[in-house]
């Protein structure tokens, strides 16, 4: 007897599952590795280095250190001024934020809410900052800051960081103003609400996760920040950086300046996740109507 199977043809729908889940797959690998390659192995590098015992140097062809110890985070926290920079830089830093926040507040609700003429190239200007090198700002910033007896100052360094931080706080603010629904404002101006409420109830809530993206981005880069500093800072004012690139010149200690990074980075680190999970539970609560 002769029977015939008959293969019964696979939906296109299950098709399509399989491709995106095969896409996900190789994305998801791919990813993986980059963030190994990029970030993965240099933090892990730094961590070796600055564990290397200085009686047991390590040099290639080793692999890994001969021997680990603590002595490199002795000598930093011994022979360096790190105690007194890192007082500094995080007594700057939260200073710098508050008032990029309160200088960028007013000019991201104008560009984030109104049509003015000249947005886009103003927003480009604002930018500037940033795209340009570091040295040559700090070079010309520091010109400014001595007329005003500005420069070796905390008041002054404190300012200094505050203009790097607040390209980044007006962009991030303003595209958060921007995406408020104009018809919520509406609704709550047909309700009877002034503008005390609508600052206190619509606005700020709405844009609490744009600013706690500019809150990141203005503190990492006042933790960061190495050229204004030293230009208008040192020697009467220190920070991580500026410990940092004392091991990084003609005479480059690995060891040390892997030790600084790491004290520089892990913080940093750390405030991310915090936020993270600040940012999920504000999408989740606006989710849920409870903003």
């Amino acid at each position: 007897m002769t029977s015939s199977l008959l293969t019964t043809p696979t939906p296109p729908h299950v098709l399509e599952a399989r491709r995106k889940r095969w896409i996900y797959g190789i994305l998801t690998v791919f990813f993986g590795i980059t963030q190994i390659l990029w970030v993965g192995i240099p933090v892990l590098m730094a961590v070796l280095w600055s564990l290397v015992d200085p009686q047991h140097p390590w040099s290639f062809p080793q692999l890994f250190p001969e021997k680990l110890s603590w002595a490199q985070w002795t000598y930093v926290f011994k022979y360096t001024n790190i105690v007194r920079a890192l007082k500094t830089s995080y007594s700057v830093a939260p200073l710098a934020v508050l008032l990029s926040f309160i200088l960028s507040l007013p000019t991201a609700y104008v560009l984030g809410r109104k049509n003015i003429p000249g947005k886009k190239v103003f927003m480009l200007v604002v930018l500037l900052p940033i795209i340009m090198p570091g040295m040559v700002v700090a070079l010309f910033l520091s010109r400014v800051f001595a007329a005003f007896h500005l420069t070796q100052s905390f008041f002054g360094l404190v300012l200094a960081h505050t203009l790097m931080g607040i390209p980044y706080m007006i962009r991030v603010l303003t595209t958060s103003f921007e995406a408020i629904p104009q018809d919520i404002i509406d609704a709550a101006e047909n309700l009877g609400a002034n503008t005390f409420v609508k600052i206190k109830d619509i606005f700020l809530p709405m844009v609490r996760p744009g600013l706690l993206a500019g809150m990141v981005f203005a503190f990492t880069t006042s933790i960061e920040e190495f050229n204004l500093t030293f230009v208008i800072g040192t020697p009467t004012f220190e920070t991580i950086p500026t410990i940092l690139y004392s091991f990084l010149g003609y005479n480059f200690i690995r060891t040390n300046a892997s030790v600084v990074a790491l004290i520089m980075m892990t913080p940093n680190i750390i405030l991310l996740f915090i936020v993270e999970r600040i940012l999920k539970a504000d999408y989740l609560s606006a989710s849920l109507g409870k903003v």
